[in-house]
């Protein structure tokens, strides 16, 4: 028997190195076209490896922030001012910022831009990659390219730890890195799924709110960029990438599955979160969704659960759009530095004309308390202290960001004017050069008294425009501090560098050097100012 009982280790540990070798073998990649059919046009910005030879094409979502400050986020309104489904969809503000893209990252001791990111997937996740996903390796086929439906909330989250554990195992190089440490795949949430949809930061601001990415542009409607129900549509999960991307390069956004979201269904109250925390939700419409049905900000709450069966819910057209994001206190000294900037903001400004902050005054008595009921009530002013001093920061920036813009707006109005000044100066003097006779005196000189009525509306004009303009410098030069000045102007520099508006950008960087000249010179009178404004 001993002969016998020996045999049966041995051969286990030759079928787990067989085992072991068959898993290590080479496998081959898949062709771009059942994982990146758009790679034609633009390829993806980040392509991850999967089992199986499989692969996942990810883009870069542009966050721009002050990536030195570690408590900076960026402000959006999501939503839209809808009444019908103002319950679910109704404007609010959001704040968002990128899990990569830290300081120094790259090396350098500064931050090499002024925008954080991270990365969502282009496509829907298909059957093909699921398939991969468990362990299924057989050959692959065109049908690989079609979205993968009928999945729960449940399996989209373990399908996410399949993948990042599959990756940490074999592909950890490949994966973007904060701090040094790898990141990792998770289902995304309802704010990254929307601002990224909108187009981010590569869309022009003016039509981020609108209903669609595409909206007010004639020439595009749905059918560029979904598959949605069509009279005689057959209402199936269709191939990726058969559409239209949006600004970021991503793919069917809208319509064909209905992408399930890491956070769960609230209300909106108003412009804000309800209380109350609710089921599942999908976003984006299906291939049954109307075109009336689909927009950017529109959510759909599903029962985490078949009431019928006690199931996890899994609609035959949910499926998962996948993020890479970050744990934020990836490493110590990313930890102290957000604890120094809280710590920072958290504190009392210098006493100015012994005025105590009231923060400061506020710690000195909670220090100070014996009595726990009124050392709480201290502590809950203290803490509305603090959040009335976040709101009003991030109001600064706000409006700092919006006199700039407003500026670099007045910069191309105002040399557009000085332009039509000097055509209307020289027709009128075209008009005076020409030879006078009886026949066409008076005729001249009602032209020439029409163009100099013109010519005295159009300086009044330029006026109000510079006195607007002055109005601005003074703003920013008086009223902001020079950190939040500063860092707006380059946060809203990387936007326009973002979004490819160039003409709009060198306007910018004109009014900021103008806002440096007035500085210097804040009694610079009309003449002058206008003409360092033409400069």
């Amino acid at each position: 028997m001993k002969p016998l009982l020996l045999m049966v280790p041995l051969m286990a540990l030759l079928l787990a190195s067989t085992s072991l070798n068959a898993q290590q073998a080479p496998v081959e990649n898949w062709p771009l076209d059942l994982v990146d059919p758009g790679h034609t046009d633009v390829p993806a910005d980040l392509m991850l490896p999967m089992p199986c030879g499989a692969a996942m094409a990810f883009q870069k979502v542009d966050v721009p922030v002050d990536v030195n400050d570690p408590l900076a986020d960026r402000r959006v309104r999501l939503g839209q001012s809808l009444d019908q489904t103002g319950y679910s969809d109704y404007l609010r503000p959001a704040f968002l910022r990128g899990a990569f893209g830290d300081p120094g990252e790259g090396g350098g001791d500064e931050a090499r831009t002024e925008t954080s990111h991270y990365f969502i997937a282009r496509y829907e996740l298909t059957k093909g990659q699921y398939r991969a996903l468990q362990g299924d390796c057989s050959p692959h086929s065109r049908a690989d390219r079609l979205t993968k439906g009928g999945l729960s909330w449940f399996e989209g989250v373990s399908l996410a730890q399949t993948y990042s554990s599959w990756l940490y195992a074999n592909a950890a190089d490949a994966l973007p890195r904060a701090g040094g440490v790898p990141g990792f795949v998770r289902l995304p949430t309802g704010v990254e799924w929307e601002y990224a949809t909108r187009g981010g930061a590569r869309i022009d601001a003016t039509r981020f709110s609108g209903l669609t990415f595409f909206a007010g542009q004639e020439d595009q409607d749905m059918g560029d960029f979904a598959l949605y129900l069509t009279p005689g549509g057959r209402g199936r999960l269709g191939a990726i990438g058969l559409r239209k991307p949006n600004p970021l390069g991503l793919y069917d956004v809208y319509g064909n599955a209905e992408e399930l979201m890491l956070d769960v269904f609230r209300l909106n109250a108003f412009g804000r979160s309800g209380g109350q925390l609710g089921g599942i939700v999908t976003r984006g419409g299906s291939v049954l969704s109307s075109a009336q049905e689909i927009y950017s900000a529109q959510r759909t709450e599903y029962p985490p659960f078949n009431p019928a069966t006690g199931d996890a819910q899994a609609g035959e057209t949910f499926g998962v759009r996948l993020v890479l994001a970050s744990h934020i206190t990836t490493t110590d000294a990313k930890i102290r530095k957000i604890r120094d900037r809280w710590l920072a903001l958290a504190a009392a400004p210098a006493d100015t004309d012994n005025d105590i902050d009231p923060v400061t005054r506020l710690s000195v008595m909670i220090e100070a308390e014996t009595d726990p009921r009124r050392e709480l009530a201290l502590s809950v002013l203290q803490l509305e202290f603090r959040r009335s001093r976040d709101r009003t920061q991030t109001a600064l920036q706000q409006s700092a960001r919006a006199t700039l813009l407003a500026g670099a707006v007045f910069v191309q109005t105002l040399n557009a004017s000085e332009e039509r000044i000097n055509e209307k100066v020289g027709r009128v003097r075209q008009i005076v050069a020409l030879p006078l006779t009886v026949d066409n005196r008076e005729m001249i000189n009602r032209q020439i008294q029409s163009h100099l009525d013109q010519l005295e509306q159009m300086r009044g004009g330029q006026s109000t425009n510079l006195l607007s303009y002055r109005a601005a410098l003074e703003t920013l030069s008086a009223d902001m501090p020079a950190t939040v000045r500063d860092v707006a102007y380059r946060v809203l520099r990387e936007e326009l560098v973002l979004s490819g508006q160039v003409d709009l950008l060198l306007t910018l960087d004109r009014f900021w050097r103008d806002l440096e000249i007035y500085r210097a010179a804040p009694d610079i009178n009309p003449e002058k100012l206008l003409l360092v404004v033409l400069d």
